[in-house]
C-alpha cells in the first residue's frame, strides 16, 4: 500500500523521482516515514536524529547547520509530498509542517552564526539587563501566521534591542554586528549546494528595502513604523510575529514579545475603523488585479487563469477579501486579530460579519486552491502557481490529486469564479459600501433620496444637483441664515482645532465644506443642522478617520445631516460619540432588529482577545471595549427610534436587555481581577445584580442611571469582604470615565440602610431587613426589581423573598396612607411653579399612576397572585382591571394615559428638553384619566 502511495506521487513529481533513484535508502526511509504524521515532534525528532543532540541545545557549526537543515528539508518536504498527495495530509499538517520547519531554520542557523560572530568580537549587552543581547526575529508573510507553503520564501525582519558596542577584544558597533549576523545567516538556509537549500530568504520588507540596513535598532524602526509607515506595510504586519525565541530568556521573551507587540498592533489596527486606509486599500486591489497583467503581458500571451496565486480568483484575492475586513475593523474588534487567514476567517463569520455561507465558500476554494499550489510545487520543488497549459498535464495534476480531470477543472471553475465575484464585491461584503465611494476632494452632490430618505424639495434637488456649485453659491440656497451660517463658518475655520490640523486632514475639510452644506439643505432645518454638523467636525477633526469617512460616504454624510436635523438630543449624542458614525454606512444593517444572542458571543470574543503582550487581561481596552459598543448599540436603537422602527416600550425592553448584557460581562470581567487568577481557573462567583428602578421595570431611557442592588449567598467566612471587593470592583469598572467615556452612572442607594448600609448584602441579611426593618417606599420599589445578572441561583433565591415581601399582610388605610405620604415627598422635592404640566411629577402625571400601580400589588398580591410578576405598569393595570381591583374603563384609560405620556416624555427628551413639561390644555385628557385612578384607588388626599 505504501509503494502505491510512494508510486502515485513519483508519477507526478519529478523531483521526488530524480530523488529516490539518487538515493534508493530514501524509498525505504519515505514509506515508513509517510504513515505518521508531520508534527512539530515528528519533526524536532528529525532533527535530533540528524544533529546528534537535542534541538533545545543545538550550537552547530556553520557547516554542520547547512548540512542538518537540508536534510531535514528534504524529509520534511517529501513527507508531506507523499501524504498530501494521498489525501492523508490536511492543508493545517502541511503548512504548518512548513512553518516549523523554517522556524527551526531561522533559529539554528542564527545560534550557529551568533557562536562565531561572538567568538571574533565579543557578545553584544543589554544595558538595561546586563544580560547578552540577543536578536529579534520577526517572520511575516506565510511564515508570521504559520501558513508557508511546500516552496515558499520566507519574509524575515531583523532587529536588536538597542545601539551599543560589543564586549570582546575586537568590538563593533551593535548595528554592524546584527548587520553582519543577518548577512551570514541568509546563505545557510538559502544557498542552493550539493544538498539543496532550505528556504528562499527575503529581507525586503524591512524599511527603505534593499537600500535600508539589514538590521535595525527598535527605537529606528518604531519611530519608522509611526511616522513613515506605509498603508502596504500595516498589510504586511498583520501577520508579523517574533520568530521561536528559545535562545531568549524566559524574562526576555516576554519583553521582545512585549515591544513588538506595542509596536505591531497600533500600526496595524487602529482604535476605530479605519477609514483612512479605504483610498489605499482599493487602490491595493487595483495593482493586485494588474500585477498579474503585466506579468501575463511580458510572458507573452499567459493569461491570469494560468496563476492560481496572483490571476483572477486566485489565493491573493482570497487573502484580500479576509484581510480587508481585519484592517478596517479589526482595532475596534481584538476578535479578529488573528495571524493565520482561515482563523480570521472564522471570526469574522463568528461575528456576523461575513454570511456564514460566503466564509464557507472562501474557506472551500483557499483550502482548494492552496493544495492545488502545492501540487505545482511539488512537481519540481519550484516555486511556481502556474496552472499547466498542456491538456495533457492538466490531467496528470488532477489525477495527483486524486480527482477525476473533468470534476477537477469544474471545482476549479467554480471555486475561482466565485472568489473573484467577492474580491470584486469585497467592500460591499465587508459592510463598506452602503452607498459606492466617491474619490476624496470630489465635489459630486448627495444623492437626494433613497430607500431610507425622506424625499427631498424638487426645486432644491435641482439646484444641488447642478454642475459647479461651490461654497459662495451655496451659501445663498440658505436664505436669510447665509451671513449667521458665513460667521459660524469663519469662526470654524478659524478655530484652535481646525487650523492646529496635519495638511491633510485640513484639506479634508475644506472638502467636507460644500458636502456639508449640501447635505444640511437636504433637511427642513438647513441652517440648524449646518451648526451642528460643524460642531461635530470640530469634535471629529483630529481623527483623520472620521473626515475620510464623510468623504468616502457621501450617503453616509446625508444620514448624519437628517439625524442632526431630526433631534438635538440626537445631534448631541452623536458629537459626543463619534464612534457611532461607521454604523452609518449599512443603513440597512441599523435598522435591524439587534441580536443579543450574537452580541454577547462577540463581545466575549473580543474581551477575550483584548489582552497584554504578556497574556494578562488588557482592562482598560476591556472597559473602553463595552463602552464603544454600548454606544455603537444605543445609537442603533436611536436610528429605528428615529425611523418609527421602534415603540417606547420595545425601545425600553432594548436599551434594559443591553444593560443586563452589559452588567453580566462586567462580573465576568472582574471577578478574575478579585480572585486574581486566570478566568477560565476562576469558581462562579455567587453574587447577583438586582435591578431597581428604571432597569428593573424595563423602562430605560438613553441616558437612565442604573439603581442596583448586590446580593451574595455564599458560606465562606470571607464571603462577605470578597464579594464587597467584587461590588467595589464591579461599580468601577461601570462608572469610571475612560477615553471611551462613562458606561452607566450606577446607584446603590436602594440597598438596605442606603449610604449607611454594607456594599453587598447576604441573601438572609436582605431577607431580615425586607421583612422587619424595610419602608414601605422600599416595598414599593422591590415592585419593579429584579434579577439583572449574576448566579442565576442567586436570582432565584432574591425572586422568592421579592414574592414573600409583596405577599405580606398589610392594612389597605396603613399603607394608602405611606403611599400617599411619600407621593407628597416626591411633589415637594420637585416644585413646579410655571404654568406648564409636568408630565412626571405633576399630579395626573406618571408618578401617580406608578404608586397606584405599586400600592395595587402591595395591598392585593397576597391573594392575587398574578400581580406578583414583574411585568410592568400597564400589564398590571390591566390585570387588576380583570380582577376587578379597579374598574376595567379605569384601568384602560390610565393605559392610554400612560403611553401618551411615556410618548411625549421621550419626544421632548430627544428635543433636548430639560424637564418634560407641556401647555397643560394638551394634556387635559391625559390628566383626568390619571387621576380617575388615584381618586379611584387611594382618594384625593395629594
Amino acid at each position: 500500500m505504501r509503494e502505491d502511495i510512494l508510486q502515485t506521487a513519483s508519477a507526478w513529481s519529478g523531483a521526488l523521482r530524480r530523488r529516490l533513484q539518487a538515493s534508493p535508502d530514501l524509498q525505504a526511509w519515505l514509506a515508513q516515514a509517510c504513515k505518521l504524521e508531520v508534527s512539530t515532534a515528528q519533526i524536532h525528532a528529525w532533527f535530533e536524529e540528524l544533529a546528534g543532540c537535542a534541538l533545545k541545545d543545538a550550537v552547530l557549526s556553520v557547516a554542520d547547520c547547512r548540512r542538518v537543515l537540508r536534510k531535514l528539508r528534504e524529509r520534511v518536504f517529501f513527507s508531506v509530498m507523499v501524504r498530501d498527495l494521498a489525501g492523508q495530509a490536511n492543508l493545517s499538517e502541511v503548512t504548518g509542517a512548513m512553518t516549523e520547519l523554517a522556524d527551526i531554520a531561522v533559529e539554528q542557523a542564527y545560534r550557529s552564526v551568533m557562536q562565531e560572530m561572538v567568538s571574533r568580537h565579543g557578545a553584544p549587552v543589554d544595558a538595561s539587563t546586563g544580560r547578552p543581547m540577543e536578536m529579534i526575529i520577526i517572520g511575516m508573510g506565510k511564515l508570521g501566521g504559520g501558513e508557508l507553503n511546500v516552496s515558499s520564501d520566507i519574509d524575515l525582519i531583523m532587529l536588536y534591542s538597542e545601539e551599543g558596542e560589543t564586549t570582546g577584544a575586537r568590538p563593533i558597533s551593535h548595528h554592524e554586528f546584527f548587520g553582519n549576523v543577518t548577512r551570514r545567516m541568509m546563505p545557510i538556509i538559502s544557498e542552493p549546494d550539493e544538498n539543496g537549500h532550505v528556504f528562499r530568504t527575503d529581507l525586503r520588507l524591512r524599511p527603505d528595502g534593499d537600500s535600508g540596513p539589514l538590521a535595525w535598532s527598535l527605537d529606528a524602526f518604531e519611530q519608522y513604523l509611526f511616522t513613515q509607515g506605509r498603508e502596504w506595510e500595516r498589510y504586511a504586519w498583520l501577520k508579523g510575529r517574533l520568530m521561536p525565541a528559545k535562545y531568549f530568556a524566559d524574562s526576555d521573551v516576554s519583553m521582545a514579545q512585549q515591544h513588538v507587540e506595542s509596536m505591531r498592533v497600533p500600526f496595524v489596527y487602529r482604535k476605530y475603523f479605519d477609514f483612512d486606509a479605504l483610498s489605499a486599500l482599493r487602490d491595493l486591489r487595483e495593482r493586485i488585479r494588474q500585477d498579474w497583467q503585466r506579468r501575463a503581458s511580458a510572458r507573452q500571451g499567459i493569461d491570469t487563469e494560468h496563476n492560481i496565486k496572483l490571476g483572477n480568483g486566485g489565493i491573493r484575492e482570497i487573502e484580500f477579501v479576509v484581510q480587508l475586513t481585519q484592517l478596517i475593523r479589526g482595532g475596534k474588534m481584538p476578535a479578529l486579530q488573528q495571524r493565520p487567514l482561515l482563523q480570521a476567517l472564522q471570526a469574522q463569520a463568528r461575528a456576523g460579519l461575513l454570511p456564514e455561507s460566503t466564509a464557507k465558500e472562501l474557506s472551500q476554494a483557499y483550502e482548494f486552491l492552496r493544495r492545488v499550489e502545492h501540487a505545482l510545487q511539488y512537481r519540481e520543488d519550484a516555486q511556481t502557481h502556474l496552472l499547466p497549459s498542456d491538456p495533457e498535464l492538466r490531467i496528470a495534476l488532477a489525477n495527483a490529486l486524486g480527482m477525476i480531470p473533468t470534476d477537477f477543472e469544474g471545482t476549479l471553475t467554480g471555486h475561482r469564479t466565485a472568489v473573484a465575484a467577492m474580491f470584486r464585491d469585497a467592500f460591499r461584503i465587508a459592510g463598506l459600501s452602503g452607498d459606492e465611494p466617491v474619490a476624496a476632494g470630489s465635489h459630486q452632490a448627495h444623492p437626494t433620496a433613497t430607500s431610507d430618505d425622506q424625499s427631498a424639495d424638487p426645486a432644491q434637488t435641482a439646484a444641488l444637483a447642478s454642475a459647479g456649485k461651490d461654497v459662495p453659491e451655496l451659501f445663498e440656497l440658505f436664505g436669510d441664515d447665509a451671513n449667521p451660517l458665513k460667521q459660524r463658518i469663519d469662526s470654524f475655520l478659524d478655530s484652535h482645532r481646525i487650523r492646529g490640523l496635519p495638511s491633510q486632514s485640513r484639506q479634508r475639510v475644506d472638502d467636507l465644506l460644500p458636502l456639508l452644506m449640501r447635505s444640511a439643505l437636504n433637511t427642513e432645518a438647513p441652517a440648524t443642522t449646518m451648526v451642528r454638523l460643524l460642531d461635530l467636525i470640530e469634535t471629529i477633526a483630529q481623527r483623520s478617520a472620521y473626515l475620510a469617512l464623510l468623504i468616502e460616504y457621501p450617503e453616509t454624510l446625508a444620514r448624519v445631516a437628517r439625524i442632526m436635523a431630526a433631534s438635538p438630543w440626537a445631534a448631541q449624542y452623536v458629537i459626543q460619540n463619534p464612534v457611532v458614525l461607521d454604523s452609518l454606512i449599512d443603513w440597512g444593517t441599523l435598522m435591524e432588529p439587534i441580536d443579543f444572542e450574537r452580541v454577547k458571543v462577540n463581545l466575549k470574543a473580543d474581551m477575550d482577545a483584548s489582552v497584554l503582550a504578556d497574556g494578562q487581561a488588557d482592562v482598560e481596552q476591556q472597559m473602553n471595549l463595552m463602552r464603544d459598543l454600548q454606544r455603537q448599540l444605543s445609537f442603533q436603537l436611536l436610528a429605528q427610534d428615529l425611523a418609527g422602527v421602534l415603540s417606547v416600550e420595545a425601545l425600553a425592553d432594548q436599551l434594559s436587555a443591553l444593560a443586563d448584557l452589559l452588567l453580566a460581562q462586567t462580573i465576568e470581567r472582574v471577578w478574575p481581577l478579585v480572585l486574581r487568577t486566570e478566568p477560565g481557573d476562576t469558581p462562579a462567583p455567587r453574587f447577583a445584580i438586582i435591578a431597581y428602578g428604571k432597569l428593573g421595570g424595563k423602562e430605560l431611557g438613553y441616558s437612565s442611571d442604573l439603581d442596583l442592588v448586590y446580593l451574595f449567598d455564599d458560606p465562606d467566612p470571607e464571603a462577605a469582604e470578597r464579594y464587597t471587593k467584587l461590588a467595589r470592583r464591579l461599580t468601577s469598572w461601570l462608572s469610571t470615565m475612560t477615553s471611551s467615556g462613562r458606561l452607566y452612572e450606577v446607584d446603590l442607594r436602594l440597598r438596605p440602610d442606603g449610604d449607611a448600609g454594607l456594599l453587598t448584602v447576604s441573601i438572609e441579611a436582605f431577607r431580615t431587613y425586607q421583612s422587619e426593618h424595610a419602608w414601605a417606599w422600599e416595598h414599593q420599589a422591590i415592585t419593579r426589581a429584579r434579577f439583572a445578572a449574576g448566579d442565576a441561583a442567586v436570582g432565584q433565591a432574591f425572586e422568592a423573598i421579592r414574592q414573600e415581601v409583596l405577599c405580606m399582610a398589610r392594612d389597605p388605610k396603613k399603607l394608602a396612607d405611606d403611599v400617599r405620604e411619600m407621593r407628597q415627598k416626591i411633589s415637594d422635592g420637585h416644585p413646579n411653579k410655571s404654568e406648564l404640566f409636568d408630565l412626571k411629577h405633576d399630579p395626573g402625571g406618571m408618578v401617580d399612576l406608578e404608586f397606584v400601580t405599586q400600592y395595587l400589588v402591595l395591598c392585593h398580591a397576597r391573594t392575587h397572585p398574578a400581580l406578583i410578576p414583574n411585568l410592568g405598569n400597564i400589564a398590571l393595570l390591566g390585570i387588576a382591571g380583570r380582577l376587578g381591583l379597579i374598574g376595567q374603563e379605569i384601568a384602560q384609560g390610565a393605559i392610554d394615559a400612560y403611553r401618551v405620556l411615556r410618548k411625549r416624555q421621550h419626544a421632548l427628551r430627544l428635543q433636548g428638553a430639560d424637564k418634560a413639561r407641556v401647555p397643560l390644555a394638551e394634556m387635559q385628557t391625559v390628566k383626568t384619566a390619571v387621576r380617575r385612578l388615584w381618586d379611584a384607588v387611594l382618594g384625593s388626599a395629594t
